[in-house]
C-alpha cells in the first residue's frame, strides 16, 4: 500500500494533511486547526468535527491560512513541555503557560489570569487606540491645510505687494528707479526664506501623516502603539501651547516713502511674524492609554469620576429659557443656545461668568464650534442650518432643508446634521451636502468622535454608535422611559448621556455593553437636557436644569 500512494504525484504547493503523512497517505490538507495546530483534509475534518474533545474547534482554511501574516501563523498555540494548550497568562514571566506549568517553571508565579478574560480586558485599548489614529490624523490633517494656505496666502501678498511697489515705482521711475530695484530684491530674499520654511513644514507633515495612517490593527492586535506616540511627539514640537504653533506666519506691509527724502524714496518694506492660532485637538487618552505595558491598564467604568468645578445660575430672559445646546470655544469660553422666544445665545468665560448675549431673528436650537470664531447651529422652525460669526456677530452662510433639523456635530472637517425623518447629513462648511446617512427614529442629538457617531434616541430608549458610512458599531439599548436627549464622548471613548424624563446622567463604557449612573435628582438634576464635553482639560458642561442653571464638572478615570 505505502508503494502504491508513494507513486502518487501532488503539486508542490499543497500541504499535506497531518494526520494522513503520519500513515504515509499523501492527502492534501483544505483546513487548519488552531486549537489543534493540525493541517487536515476533507476526509479528516469530518472525523474532526464529530469527535467530542473537538466539535467545539473553529477551523481555518487553508487558502485563509496560507494568507496569514507570519507572525500570526506563527504563534504557538501549545506548551513545548507538556504538549497541553495554554490557558493561562503569567504577569510575572509575561508569557502564556497551562496548567501544569503552575506546578512546575512557574510553581512560584502569583496573579494568574485566564487567556480569554485578558483579551477581554484589553478590548477596550485597541478601540482607544482607533480614536487616537482619528484624532492625530485630524490634528495633522488641520495644520497641514492651514500651513498650504499660508504658503498660498504668502504667494498672494507677494504678488499684491510686488504690483504695488512697481505701480508707485512706475510714477517715479527717473528718481526711484535704483531705489525700487533694491526693495523687491529685498521683498525676493524674504519671499524665498519664508516659502522655503512653509515648503519645508508641509513636506514634513505630509511625511507624518503617511506614517501615522501606516500604523494600523491586524486582527484585533495594535502592531506598533509605541510609534503612534512617537510621531504624536514629532507633532506636538510645531506648538508652542495648545493653541499656538511655534512655526509664525508673514505679515508683509508696504509703506510709501517721501520722495524729497536723500536715502529712501520710494518706501520701506516691513516683514513682521505673526502668531498662528490653531486650536490643537491634544489627544489626551494616547498619553494615558499606552504606557510600556499596555496591557497593565484596563479602564473600569467604575473609576469615573465626576467632581464639580463651577455651576452658573443664567440670568433670566424674557420668557423662561430652554437651553437646549452648548458647545466649548476659544479660550475656554462657552456657548450656549436658549431654544425659546428669547431667541438667544448667552457666552461664559471658563469660570461661568456671564460675558454677553447675541440675540438673533431665529430660535437655536443645538450648536457647535468649528473654528475661526464661528458656529454652526439648527434652526428648526426655520428648517436651516446657519454658520454664525462670533465676532461681527454676522451670518456666514445658511443651508435650508425639507424638514426640521436638530442635533449638530463637526468632526473630520465635515458638519454632520440631523434632518428629520430623513437621517444625518454630511455638509462641508460651504453648506454642500456631501451624503446623506440614513438612520431612523426619534433622534434629536449627536456627536461624534474622530470617524465615529453617537447619537440617542428615545421612544424606544437607545444609544447608538455607527462609522461615518453608518455601519452600526454598537447599539445600547435602556430600560423604562427616560428619554435619552444629549450626548457627549469624553477620553477612552467613554459615552455620557443624559436622561430627561429620569433626570439622571449615565456613563456608558467604549464597547456599549456596560452603564452606570452618575448623576439623578439628589445632585440637583432638575430638567437636564444638554452637555458638551473638552477632551483637552477632561471637563463636561451639564444643563443641569434647562431652565438656568449649568454645571461645569472635572472628569477623572
Amino acid at each position: 500500500m505505502g508503494s502504491y500512494f508513494s507513486n502518487i504525484k501532488m503539486d508542490d504547493s499543497d500541504i499535506q494533511c497531518t494526520l494522513c503523512s503520519k500513515r504515509d497517505i499523501p492527502n492534501a490538507a483544505v483546513i487548519w486547526c488552531a486549537v489543534c495546530d493540525e493541517k487536515l483534509c476533507q476526509s479528516c475534518n469530518e472525523i474532526h468535527k464529530y469527535l467530542k474533545i473537538s466539535s467545539s474547534h473553529e477551523v481555518t482554511a487553508l487558502d485563509v491560512y496560507k494568507k496569514l501574516p507570519s507572525f500570526i501563523s506563527s504563534l504557538k498555540q501549545t506548551c513545548d513541555s507538556h504538549e497541553e494548550h495554554f490557558k493561562l497568562y503569567c504577569p510575572a514571566h509575561r508569557e502564556p503557560c497551562c496548567y501544569k506549568c503552575t506546578t512546575t517553571k512557574h510553581k512560584t508565579c502569583h496573579g494568574f489570569q485566564t487567556l480569554d478574560s485578558l483579551i477581554e480586558q484589553s478590548q477596550s485599548q485597541f478601540l482607544d487606540l482607533e480614536c487616537t489614529i482619528d484624532e492625530l490624523n485630524i490634528n495633522i490633517e488641520t495644520v497641514f491645510n492651514n500651513r498650504t494656505a499660508a504658503l498660498i496666502e504668502l504667494d498672494d501678498q507677494v504678488l499684491d505687494l510686488a504690483m504695488n511697489i512697481k505701480k508707485t515705482g512706475e510714477k517715479i521711475r527717473e528718481k526711484l528707479e535704483s531705489n525700487e530695484k533694491e526693495i523687491l530684491q529685498q521683498l525676493s530674499v524674504v519671499h524665498s526664506k519664508y516659502k522655503a520654511i512653509f515648503e519645508n513644514t508641509v513636506e514634513e507633515l505630509q511625511t507624518m501623516k503617511a506614517e501615522i495612517n501606516s500604523v494600523s490593527i491586524c486582527s484585533g492586535i495594535p502592531r506598533n502603539p509605541f510609534k503612534t506616540q512617537k510621531e504624536k511627539d514629532n507633532f506636538c514640537k510645531y506648538f508652542e501651547n495648545d493653541h499656538q504653533l511655534s512655526q509664525k506666519n508673514v505679515a508683509l506691509k508696504f509703506t510709501p516713502g517721501q520722495i524729497l527724502k536723500q536715502d529712501i524714496f520710494l518706501g520701506t518694506l516691513v516683514v513682521e511674524e505673526v502668531a498662528c492660532e490653531i486650536p490643537f485637538k491634544k489627544n489626551a487618552s494616547l498619553e494615558a492609554a499606552f504606557p510600556l505595558d499596555m496591557l497593565d491598564i484596563v479602564q473600569n467604568i467604575e473609576s469615573v469620576k465626576m467632581h464639580t468645578s463651577s455651576q452658573t445660575k443664567i440670568l433670566e430672559g424674557k420668557v423662561t429659557r430652554n437651553l437646549a445646546g452648548c458647545t466649548f470655544l476659544e479660550n475656554d469660553q462657552m456657548l450656549l443656545s436658549d431654544w425659546s422666544e428669547n431667541n438667544e445665545l448667552l457666552i461664559l468665560d471658563k469660570q461661568g461668568e456671564h460675558l454677553r448675549n447675541i440675540v438673533l431673528d431665529k430660535k437655536a436650537f443645538d450648536v457647535v464650534y468649528v473654528g475661526n470664531h464661528c458656529v454652526a447651529m439648527t434652526l428648526p422652525d426655520a428648517k436651516q442650518v446657519s454658520i454664525l460669526d462670533l465676532k461681527s456677530n454676522q451670518e456666514k452662510i445658511h443651508v435650508t432643508f425639507e424638514n426640521r433639523c436638530w442635533g449638530i456635530t463637526y468632526s473630520e472637517n465635515t458638519l454632520f446634521v440631523r434632518e428629520y425623518s430623513v437621517g444625518i447629513h454630511c455638509l462641508d462648511l460651504n453648506g454642500t451636502i456631501r451624503e446623506t446617512i440614513p438612520v431612523h427614529g426619534y433622534i434629536t442629538h449627536i456627536t461624534s468622535l474622530g470617524r465615529k457617531l453617537y447619537y440617542t434616541e428615545h421612544t424606544p430608549d437607545v444609544v447608538h454608535c455607527c462609522d461615518l458610512n453608518g455601519t452600526e458599531i454598537w447599539h445600547l439599548a435602556l430600560d423604562g422611559r427616560g428619554a435619552p436627549k444629549g450626548i457627549a464622548v469624553g477620553k477612552f471613548g467613554f459615552v455620557f448621556v443624559v436622561l430627561e424624563n429620569e433626570r439622571k446622567l449615565l456613563v456608558i463604557s467604549p464597547d456599549g455593553k456596560k452603564h452606570r449612573e452618575l448623576l439623578n435628582e439628589e445632585n440637583g438634576l432638575k430638567e437636564p437636557h444638554a452637555l458638551v464635553y473638552d477632551m483637552n482639560r477632561n471637563k463636561l458642561l451639564l444643563m443641569k436644569d434647562k431652565t438656568g442653571l449649568t454645571e461645569l464638572y472635572d472628569v477623572s478615570y
